[in-house]
């Protein structure tokens, strides 16, 4: 607390008395001490110079114990007068840090009450979204770990970590000014308040730069900081700080050769702030810059006499310059994140917006999950132009089921698989095995036939002793044609026909479809046969005829499906035919089966009646007894069938977890990503 200059004064008073007394070698008594305040009271007031001005006369004889005595006297008071000043100043700085902190946290209550309200009005809005999570980065609350990330809650954004060592504040000589526009001149009248523009670029400075510009009109008003470097400077961040009471859009300008002004990168609209701001962007070399601070409305309107009714303040706190490196990516990952809603709400949809800057040579990627045990899933911002990943992910508790293995055992005859209650027209029904009930989602149920193995079609057909096979024979062939599938041969997988004889001359037609996850690939085989065959891939035809030992085929398997076909005439009877492909279709593949096609899902009532008895293309899906039977109208003991479908889990998931990966793929000076705000919204 500061004292005042009387109570100062009674305080030297005192101790003067003291002083002269202990020099006198006595020790004052109550009374003697209380006789000489009190007659050096009556003498002099407290609340007045202890020097009296008095005019010196020309005829006045001149004493240097006088002139010593006034000295004295005006140095006391010269000495009480700063004590007392430097008091009161460290008063008043104390009550002003106080009316900062005090802003401060208001100005951060009243910015998060805003962005919650921002956030209900969309929730409650007509926007179909249910619930929402949002973070502003006002603190680091809903933050878990980071990793080579700056979050500043001031400023209200992320960004890359500065690397130390390499990263520098830059304070530059340089010439600066605040100008306001020739075409301005006439419209605005100019009033100083305080400081000085430089003031801007010593951060020690308490004093800041402030003027008041009065207009007779409502309008917007421009003015400009133009800072001419003394040598040219690399830089990629630029920190604005400004006094305002209205929000106000800051641009910069830049130049090298002090003649042609080009926009900073990226921001060529600017930045609306009422406070302060960051420009990130690519290292970039500056002679000069202006600095634009443009308010679309006056700050305030008053009565004034001369009709200047609109003010603008236009302040300036800061300006700071960097040039800053930073490593090639960071991490942050949230807390597990619960919405603000009622007890009954579970997850589903999930998109992402949000407020970013995403400089050349940058990104940030986001991922989500609703369990600590899951995989991350990949989300693209809904606002963002070029989407990397999908926008909305549906967390229906949707699960990719793993393929479930089905079939009739190979020991059977195949009446133990078959459901009596089924049966129509004299057309018997076979389960392949039952799956749980559970909430299929539609569309997704594929089930492959031949997990392994060969689909065959076998035909009698003379064409002679000399035919080879060609895709025109099956056009229409005469006679019947009897389907099998024929699981691939362990301990020699290459061999389709081995060692069978034939009594009549028979065309064969050996189909299988191949999953490949890899990249594009040849394999090179040498096929041996004792017939005439045909070998097509993807309807391509690689040989045709009967190999021989210097025989090469060249398979090009491309990713995704590739179909195989073998065409063989038998034209050799009553003699062993082989056939060896001379490769093993199971190492060649992520997995294989009779036919690249899933059989089609149909109703029951469709399988039973208007599917034909050797139409082995369509399956039904049968509930029975808590169970979900997969049913065809064909047995095949011994034939594995794959099942895939997608279900939905009946685990409710409350909460939701979000990773923010932040890249720049330069090496050394450049600029970084920055995130200023994400929100979470479910339908």
């Amino acid at each position: 607390m500061s004292i005042n200059i009387r109570q100062k004064r009674f305080t030297v008073a005192v101790n003067k008395i003291l002083q002269e007394e202990l020099q006198k070698g006595n020790l004052p008594t109550s009374k003697e001490f209380a006789t000489r305040l009190n007659k050096l009271l009556r003498e002099q007031d407290l609340g007045a110079p202890e020097y009296n001005f008095k005019r010196v006369r020309n005829s006045e004889l001149a004493e240097s114990a006088f002139y010593n005595d006034v000295v004295t006297k005006i140095q006391k008071d010269l000495m009480i007068l700063y004590e007392n000043t430097f008091a009161v100043h460290n008063e008043l700085q104390g009550k002003f840090n106080w009316f900062e902190v005090e802003k401060n946290r208001l100005e951060y209550t009243a910015r998060k009450l805003e962005a919650e309200l921002q956030e209900k009005i969309l929730l409650y809005g007509k926007t179909g979204y249910l619930a929402s999570v949002f973070d502003a980065f006002d603190d680091i609350s809903k933050v878990d770990t980071e990793d080579n990330v700056s979050i500043d809650i001031k400023n209200h954004q992320v960004t890359l970590k500065q690397q130390e060592n390499t990263s520098f504040l830059i304070n530059p000589a340089c010439k600066i000014n605040f100008s306001m526009p020739s075409t301005s001149v006439s419209t605005f009248k100019k009033i100083p308040i305080s400081g000085k523009i430089e003031y801007a670029l010593n951060t020690n400075n308490n004093e800041t730069f402030q003027e008041v510009w009065l207009s007779k009109t409502e309008g917007p008003a421009d003015g400009y900081i133009n800072v001419d470097f003394q040598e040219k400077q690399i830089l990629n961040r630029i920190d604005v700080s400004v006094h305002t009471l209205k929000d106000v859009t800051v641009y910069i300008e830049f130049t090298v050769d002090g003649i042609n002004y080009y926009h900073l990168p990226y921001y060529s609209e600017g930045k609306i702030t009422n406070s302060s701001l960051s420009f990130f962007f690519p290292t970039t070399e500056i002679k000069s810059m202006r600095i634009w601070i443009r308010k679309q409305e006056s700050d305030k309107e008053v009565v004034h006499p001369q009709g200047y009714s609109y003010q603008y303040l236009f302040g300036v706190k800061k300006i700071q310059f960097f040039q800053l490196s930073f490593p090639a990516n960071g991490e942050i990952v949230t807390k597990m994140l619960t919405p603000n809603t009622d007890e009954n709400f579970s997850i589903g949809k999930v998109s992402l917006v949000t407020e970013e800057e995403i400089p050349d040579g940058t990104d940030i990627e986001y991922f989500v999950r609703v369990d600590e045990n899951e995989t991350w899933k990949a989300i693209s911002p809904v606002n963002r132009e070029s989407a990397k990943a999908p926008s909305v992910i549906d967390f229906k508790y949707v699960v990719k089921g793993s393929p479930t293995s089905l079939g009739i055992k190979s020991n059977t005859s195949g009446q133990e698989a078959e459901i009596i209650e089924l049966q129509a027209n004299g057309i018997s029904f076979y389960s392949l095995g039952s799956i749980e009930k559970r909430k299929i989602i539609p569309r997704t149920e594929r089930l492959y036939i031949g997990k392994d193995a060969w689909s065959i079609q076998s035909t009698e057909q003379d064409f002679g002793t000399t035919h080879i096979p060609t895709m025109n024979d099956w056009k229409q062939p005469p006679n019947e044609i009897i389907k099998s599938v024929m699981p691939i041969k362990e301990g020699n997988r290459g061999v389709i026909l081995q060692e069978e004889t034939f009594a009549k001359h028979t065309q064969l037609y050996y189909g299988m479809g191949i999953y490949y996850e890899g990249q594009e690939q040849v394999l090179s085989t040498i096929p041996s046969s004792t017939e005439p065959i045909a070998i097509f891939l993807n309807g391509e035809k690689l040989f045709e005829g009967i190999p021989s030992a210097q025989t090469n085929v060249n398979y090009k398997f491309k990713q995704g499906w590739n179909d195989i076909t073998v065409l063989v005439y038998v034209q050799s009877l009553n003699r062993s035919c082989t056939i060896d492909l001379g490769f093993d279709p199971i190492t060649v593949s992520t997995h294989c089966y009779a036919s690249s096609q899933p059989l089609e899902n149909v109703s029951v009532f469709d399988l039973r009646y208007n599917t034909k008895n050797n139409d082995w293309s369509k399956y039904a899906l049968y509930e029975k007894d808590g169970k979900v039977y997969i049913v065809v109208n064909h047995s095949l003991p011994g034939v594995t069938y794959d099942f895939y479908y997608d279900y939905v889990d009946e685990v409710e998931h409350r909460e939701i977890q979000l990773k923010i990966l932040l890249k720049q793929f330069s090496v050394g000076q450049y600029t970084t990503p920055v995130l200023r705000r994400y929100t979470l919204q479910f339908s």
